[in-house]
């Protein structure tokens, strides 16, 4: 993905976040995924096996979906798992959620 594409991708989703609360409040059922650290293999091997959320195949239209944060760092494909997360934030809104964990802060990922 091009640099401009993801700063308009994530300029995008940077919107949409700033009009919700800071309290998240989500309705069952919920399923939570938390702790990805940029292992886009673990987070699609989640997807595939207790299914995705897509209109099509998925099961979006019946289940909420909250990721708990710490996306980015230790593996080397935070960049990726970010673009996937931050598509399906914007594509299925407000049935995705994105909580901020110790690991999106610049101080942290910058030791």
């Amino acid at each position: 993905m091009e640099p401009d594409m993801f700063g308009s991708l994530a300029n995008e989703v940077e919107n949409v976040m700033k009009k919700e609360s800071s309290l998240v409040r989500m309705e069952a059922p919920i399923k939570v995924f938390g702790d990805i650290h940029g292992q886009i293999a673990d987070l699609l091997t989640f997807f595939t096996k207790y299914g995705c959320p897509s209109h099509i195949k998925g099961d979006i239209n019946c289940i909420n979906y909250l990721f708990a944060g710490d996306y980015v760092d230790r593996g080397s494909h935070g960049l990726e798992v970010l673009t996937v997360l931050f598509c399906l934030k914007l594509r299925y809104n407000p049935h995705v959620t994105l909580l901020r964990g110790n690991h999106e802060d610049a101080n942290v990922n910058t030791r």
